[in-house]
Order: C-alpha cells, then structure tokens, then sequence
C-alpha cells in the first residue's frame, strides 16, 4: 500500500470513531409511547347537494352526543373560520360543544350566485342540519353572520336552544363602509384592494387583545387566503360585495322574530365604530325570549375573540354565571359579583 492508501484509510477511521462523539443525545429516553390515531386539524370541509342544484359545504366537529351550535363567521369568511376561535378548543371540548358551520354563498369552496339571498341560506343550514339529524342547536353569530342568523331564527324557532350576538350586525348601522347606493359591479371594484390582500382584511389595530393569542394574525391571514382564493377565484370581489349589499336591505324587523322563544345573549363593545351597540338594542327588543346583554365598555369589535371563553360558557347553558380572574384563578361567579378582570387568566397574564 503506498502513502496516499494508507493517508485515507487513517482519514476514513478517524471520521469512523468521531461520528458518536459528536452525536447529540437523543431528545427523550426510550421506551416512545407513539400516539394511536392522528391529531385532529380542524372538521373536514364537507360537500352536500343542495336547494335548486346547489352544492353546499359544511364543517363538523362532529363529537356524538354534545351539544350541536351552529357557527356563523363574519363577513367575508369561509366554511373554516371556527378554526380562528381554536385558541380555546380546549374549552370548547371541556364544556362538549359541537360546532358546525355551513359556507356563505361565493366564498371559500363556494360558487357564487347573485342571486342568493338571506333566506337562501337558512334553507342551506336546514338542509344540512336535517343531513346531520340535528333537531335542536344553539346558534351564535360573529359580526356579520348577524343577518343570516336573523333568517335562520325567524324559520326554526323551536330548534333553537339558545342564539348568541357577539358584535353581530344588525340593522344599524350597516358597517364595514358599504355603500348601499353603489351597484355590484361598483362596490366590488371598491373592495378589491382589501379583497386581494387578505393581510389588510384581516389587521387589527396594535392594541387589540388578539395580538396576545399565539398565531391568531397567522390564522385570520389563511382564512383570507382561503376566502377569496382557495377554488381559483383570485380575488373576486363580487361575492363580498353581494355579502354587504345584501345587509342593506335586510329589512330584518319584517321577520317574526318575535315567535323566537329561546334565550339571547349579547356580547357588543361600547367603543365598537364597525358594528355599533344600536345592533345590541335590535337583537334585545326584536326577539322574543329572555335576553343577557353583555357590554364592555371600552372594547371595540373584537369583544367576539377577547370574550369567546364568555360565549362558550354561555352555549353550555351556564349563562347565568361570567367568567372572570380573581387571585390568578379563572372561576365562575355569579353575575352581580363580576366587578373586573373578565374572562380566563390568561387575558391578564398571557403567556
């Protein structure tokens, strides 16, 4: 063997003998229990026939035996945008809640029909909760899920067990700076630049309380994405536009509303310039059951993600208590001694 042989084989043992010494050690100890099913990434988006040839989607938690609370994002959102409340899932699944969301017209997997009203729909969620053999859920409405709730409680008053406002449009004003004189064509060449960046549809001011939820931003950002793009649509605005022509001429006082029998909860920030307290004044004197208002003062339009654990608390049926911190513990108490400090402890110390 000549020198050249010898040079790489000492090379070639040495490389040899230092690869353990310069292992890292492993990050647990043997034995590894490994997990016995997949972890769960949001409800599948679900495709159903529909009324007059419709394709509807849906999304179910699906836990048999739990309350069923049909879903209602706000505006602009897809048959995903629960998943933006998935900071608390664990809540939700202490307190056994099933949530289930049908998609609006023209968004996410949905094609888009102008011609699709409000009580268009209620006849969709009717035809999906009747798949799901679902008799009776709660209900709760985000922001612009309002209107569409309005419908559906004015056509399924006795499968209600309780509807749930969190700075839920109304009547009054109509918000998001629609302009009810403008045509389709009009108001989505307006909406446009907001409809193709998803990130300047979803900002919230630096101050707001959901900059303490770890990816909150993040997530608001892919429903966006997932709203206005996900079937190749690239940002069309026209089913926005439909969406907020469709608030102003709601009319929602026609509807008897008053034969709703089922408790209301409201959940509006005093401060709020997008969806003003005047909707709360609606949804209390229009219904007919047993109203809780809840008011924060100071709050704007994301009373419906700083207070969500209040409104779980709520669909679980133990409205009569508030959630609130005392000496770093969340706990329910009742009402009248809820005096500061609303909601978990992790509002006031997040981590």
């Amino acid at each position: 063997m000549n020198a050249q042989g010898s040079l790489a084989m000492a090379l070639g043992a040495a490389l040899v003998c230092s690869g353990p010494a310069l292992a890292e050690p492993p990050t647990v100890a043997p034995p590894v229990r490994f997990q016995t099913r997949f972890d769960p990434m949001g409800a599948a988006v679900v495709a159903l026939p529909g009324p007059a040839g419709r394709t509807l989607h849906y999304a179910d938690t699906g836990e048999p035996g739990w309350r069923p609370v049909l879903f209602l994002g706000g505006t602009g959102t897809s048959v995903r945008a629960m998943l933006m409340t998935g900071y608390l899932e664990t809540l939700r699944r202490q307190l056994r809640l099933r949530f289930i969301t049908v998609e609006r017209n023209g968004f996410g997997d949905t094609a888009f029909d102008p011609a699709w009203t409000l009580g268009d729909y209620a006849r969709d969620v009717r035809t999906v909760l009747d798949h799901l053999h679902i008799a009776r859920f709660g209900m709760v409405a985000i922001s612009g899920g309002g209107p569409y709730a309005a419908h559906i409680a004015a056509t399924m008053p006795e499968r209600l067990i309780s509807l749930h406002f969190a700075a839920a449009l109304a009547d009054a004003p109509v918000g998001d700076g629609a302009d009810c004189k403008a045509d389709l064509d009009q108001l989505a060449h307006a909406l446009a630049p907001t409809v193709d960046n998803p990130e300047s549809w979803w900002a919230y001011p630096s101050q707001s309380p959901t900059h303490a939820i770890p990816g909150f931003s993040e997530r608001a950002y892919d429903e966006g994405a997932r709203t206005f793009f996900i079937r190749g649509q690239m940002g069309d605005a026209r089913p926005e536009a439909a969406e907020l022509l469709r608030y102003c001429h709601a009319t929602l006082d026609a509807l008897p509303l008053d034969r709703v029998k089922a408790p209301t909860f409201t959940y509006y920030g005093l401060a709020d310039r997008t969806v003003t307290p005047a909707n709360a004044r609606f949804w209390q004197t229009h219904l007919g059951g047993p109203v809780t208002a809840r008011a924060y003062p100071g709050e704007g339009h994301d009373v419906q993600y700083r207070h969500w654990d209040q409104v779980l608390i709520d669909l679980a049926g133990l409205g009569s208590r508030t959630l609130v911190c005392t000496k770093g513990r969340s706990r329910l108490v009742p009402a009248k001694e809820a005096k500061a400090n609303l909601g978990l402890c992790l509002w006031q110390r997040p981590d």
